[in-house]
């Protein structure tokens, strides 16, 4: 095995978790979207609030998660897995791709983590409002706009957006040899 100082390879074993990760996030994440899909058609006739399907259920047991927890964490747990899989490929790209990702990503983080703050203050706020309407359940708050969009949907989908593209400007980073990027 060569050692590459940059990125040091990693052993037979450490790549079959991250496989094992990688395959079954992704299966986890085409799992849920199907459900999602099919849920919504089959429910609402094709006329449904974005996310309505991942969010008013909880499975497998009544109390323990949503699905679209499990598509959250399965699309950070995926693209963890697959850039570590990947990283030796990874750290020979061209320089240009390399800082034109970087900026994507730090784009797509501002963007995200502005839609996270937007819906907390967003969903506070219509929950303020519908706690005087009596009605106590968080999952059913939409936004007021069109298409509506689940709260609870939309920011664990930011959330786990944040969190990927942060750590794609942090990696960037991490593979330049000079620091500067």
């Amino acid at each position: 095995m060569e050692d590459n100082s940059s990125t040091p390879l990693m052993d037979n074993r450490t790549r079959l978790v991250f496989r094992l990760s990688c395959w079954i996030s992704g299966l986890v994440i085409v799992f849920v979207f199907v459900y999602g899909l099919i849920a919504s058609i089959v429910t609402t006739g094709g006329s449904f609030a974005i996310g309505g399907a991942l969010v008013n259920v909880f499975w497998p047991l009544p109390w323990f998660a949503q699905p679209v927890t499990y598509l959250s964490i399965a699309s950070v747990v995926f693209f963890y897995s697959a850039l570590r899989l990947w990283e030796d490929k990874i750290s020979k790209w061209p320089q240009y791709t390399l800082s034109l990702i970087q900026l994507l990503g730090f784009v797509i983080a501002f963007a995200s983590a502005y839609e996270v703050l937007y819906n907390f203050m967003l969903w506070g706020s219509l929950f303020s409002y519908d706690l005087l309407l009596q009605n106590k359940d968080p999952n059913l708050v939409l936004t007021p706009f069109q298409p509506p969009w689940y709260l609870v949907f939309a920011t664990k989908i930011f959330s786990a957006t944040f969190v990927i593209s942060g750590y794609t400007v942090y990696y960037i980073r991490r593979l330049n040899k000079t620091g500067v990027i």
